[in-house]
């Protein structure tokens, strides 16, 4: 029997299109000048914020540096990177369904040779990368005007990649979502929200209460963030093994389950004719 193979500009079709994407995102961020300078201010609003904030936990005591390897603005500022960069990968394929909505042209980008889950990933990749780039100048920055001491280890570098994959397949099903409902997405909103209160970005998870406690050790913030801080920290979580079993099953189901429903999401708007629509 005769295997079909691939056309011979697949590849470069691939490619083309990732260039063009991310190109047109670069392009379309840089323009917005205004909105640049204004994270920036709030990117230094934040690390003074949470330098002060810091300096009022030291006084407190010293248990919190015993207790968790490192300074309340440290923990603070890798749970904001960490934070913000799982946000992205659940806001950013929203997102650009939405503006292509808004600007009509999602029906046109949909009818092109490559899957539409390619394609909607693309549309949103652009934007993952500003927000990494966006929490490398914030490690940096904390480095030098707060004197935070962060590395990157494997660990921290494992926990991030495992969960930047958790958060964009929940991205993709927030992104199927909106290709059908146009507005009134409750996906990414319950994520986020859940992520930001349980999983210990702004303070331990362990403050929490004995039964939320409990439900804070099934999200993978909470296995992520735990990495991440003793990675920051130089040394080794205990358990990071089964931390990290937990989030590479996490990020398997989740860019499985994200996938099938923006595939149906896809489906179900070209059966009603509704790719147009916003």
């Amino acid at each position: 029997m005769r295997r079909e193979t691939p056309p011979v500009g697949s590849v470069t079709l691939a490619l083309s299109a990732a260039s063009a994407f991310v190109g047109r995102q670069f392009a379309t961020y840089a323009s917005y000048r205004a909105k640049i300078a204004l994270g920036l201010a709030q990117l230094m609003l934040s690390l003074v914020t949470f330098s002060f904030v810091g300096r009022v936990v030291a006084r407190a005591g010293p248990g919190f540096v015993e207790r968790y390897g490192m300074s309340y603005t440290s923990f603070a500022v890798v749970g904001i990177f960490v934070h913000s960069l799982a946000s992205s990968g659940l806001h950013s394929f929203r997102a650009a369904v939405r503006r292509e909505q808004l600007q009509g042209t999602l029906e046109l980008l949909l009818t092109t040779r490559l899957p539409s889950p390619a394609l909607v990933f693309l549309a949103g990749a652009g934007e993952l990368i500003i927000t990494v780039t966006g929490g490398a100048l914030l490690i940096v920055a904390a480095a030098s005007l707060v004197g935070l001491d962060l590395r990157l280890s494997p660990s921290l570098a494992a926990a991030l990649a495992l969960y930047l994959l958790v958060m964009c397949g929940v991205g993709l099903a927030s992104a199927g979502v909106i290709v059908v409902t146009k507005e009134g997405e409750p996906v990414s909103w319950a994520v986020s929200g859940a992520a930001a209160l349980l999983g210990g970005v702004y303070f331990p998870a362990d403050m929490l209460p004995e039964w939320l406690r409990s439900a804070a050790s099934f999200l993978p913030t909470t296995h992520a963030l735990a990495l991440a801080r003793y990675g920051a920290g130089g040394a080794s979580a205990p358990g990071s093994r089964g931390s990290l079993l937990f989030l590479a099953v996490a990020a398997a189901a989740s860019l499985a389950g994200g996938l099938a429903v923006l595939e149906w999401g896809c489906r179900r708007a070209r059966r009603a004719g509704t790719l147009g629509h916003y």
